[in-house]
């Protein structure tokens, strides 16, 4: 398993967020295109660390990922390859690293900005 904790950040989620993702391509062949479940745990602008039922071979297989997901109000689209995965009870653990996509890098910090507010705001009005 390959862990990447060298970034410059990385946000926990307190509770994970829900999105899907779907199989873009394995090995380099047009992949299955219907969506399975994912919960985000965390996210940098570089990957996303996510939950699934969804048992992925990637020890025997190059898989191309799209992971997509709501988040302050805006749909994120991530496209990338699972680098690592690992068994949590019922569910697998899955690293996920992002293509070098700068434009999408750019929408995960400001949405995370906008998150990161809004989780503020919102804990200030329950005190």
């Amino acid at each position: 398993m390959i862990y990447k904790r060298q970034e410059a950040f990385r946000f926990q989620f307190q509770q994970p967020i829900h999105g899907t993702f779907k199989i873009v391509s394995i090995n380099g062949k047009q992949g299955d295109v219907k969506s399975a479940i994912a919960y985000i745990v965390d996210i940098s602008p570089n990957g996303i660390k996510f939950r699934s039922p969804i048992n992925l071979p990637i020890e025997q297989n190059d898989f191309l990922l799209e992971i997509s997901f709501l988040l302050a109000d805006r749909f994120i689209n991530v496209l990338g390859k699972p680098k690592w995965k690992k068994t949590e009870g019922k569910m697998w653990v899955y690293g996920f690293t992002g293509l070098d996509d700068k434009e999408t890098k750019k929408e995960i910090v400001n949405v995370l900005k906008i998150y990161t507010k809004m989780v503020h705001n919102e804990s200030k009005n329950q005190d």
